[in-house]
């Protein structure tokens, strides 16, 4: 396996990479849970904000304790796992990807009858 850095120079930024990152993610159920629950987490803040007024740089100041592990760590040791290094920006746009794919999900789940 190579490093991540590697695979940037090829197209990591393309979508079947992220992906990869995702069905990687889907196919392990506590960690796939998880990335919901930061999604919903993430949904409820931008949700509290708003109903308060703020701007969302005010977010670690207004809301200091978040459930751990971060989005950002998962997102870390899920790509370090099937890639190597990870770099910042690839983080994020897997991160990105990651929390979009549970807010899809999540979605999808609310708007099934019951």
């Amino acid at each position: 396996m190579g490093e991540i850095r590697y695979l940037a120079n090829r197209g990591l930024w393309k979508h079947d990479v992220l992906d990869r990152i995702v069905a990687a993610a889907r196919s392990n159920a506590g960690l796939w849970l998880m990335v919901k629950e930061r999604a919903m987490e993430m949904r409820a803040l931008k949700s509290e904000l708003g109903r308060l007024g703020v701007d969302a740089s005010d977010i670690d100041r207004l809301f200091p304790t978040r459930l751990t592990p971060t989005i950002a760590e998962l997102t870390e040791e899920l790509v370090s796992t099937i890639f190597g290094s990870c770099p910042p920006d690839m983080q994020s746009r897997a991160q990105a990807a990651l929390l979009l794919a549970a807010e899809s999900e999540l979605d999808a789940d609310t708007a099934q009858p019951t």
